[in-house]
């Protein structure tokens, strides 16, 4: 790691990446400064990795990340990864529309080259009051997409709407 890009995994690094994106994400929140808040870090020039550990809180704009542990991971190509990991982890943040997304999981995962953004195991996103919870959730920033797994049969996809969203979604369906 050559100096300088310390600073460049700390400043980018920051989450603007675990911005879970939903399509309405504050984008002001990608302009903001990225502070990182944890009890250690540890960097490893050779591995162009730098680990957060002791509660670890990120904030940049509205964008409100908590892990026990945050991994950032820096090729010559540029950020590549930054994993969150937790008991849970969890992501919150405010959408453009003034409604805030919450998500939670063991593992928080965002991959800047496929533009993902991965909850693993106990995953759990809540957004309007709807919840959808699973084993892996999984959202392509791109294509606006998000999927949701079992863990092999063991378990489940659960989704809950409120009756109130069930109702506007069957007034827009007879318009």
């Amino acid at each position: 790691m050559k100096p300088g890009q310390l600073t460049s995994i700390l400043s980018m690094g920051g989450l603007l990446a675990l911005g879970l994106g939903l399509a309405e994400a504050r984008e002001s929140d990608f302009r903001q400064p990225v502070t990182i808040d944890a009890g250690r870090q540890l960097v490893e020039l050779a591995e162009n990795k730098v680990t957060f550990s002791d509660r670890v809180v990120v904030k940049q704009g509205t964008i409100d990340v908590r892990a026990d542990r945050l991994v950032v991971i820096r090729t010559e190509q540029g950020l590549q990864s930054m994993t969150a990991q937790g008991s849970p982890a969890t992501y919150q943040q405010i959408l453009d529309n003034g409604q805030p997304v919450h998500a939670e999981a063991r593992e928080i995962h965002y991959d800047i080259r496929a533009r993902t953004i991965t909850l693993l195991q106990d995953a759990k996103l809540t957004q309007n009051d709807n919840i959808v919870t699973g084993y892996r959730i999984r959202y392509h920033i791109d294509r606006e997409q998000m999927e949701a797994e079992s863990q092999g049969g063991q378990d489940r996809v659960t989704t809950i709407f409120l009756p109130e969203q069930l109702q506007n979604l069957n007034e827009q369906g007879q318009d």
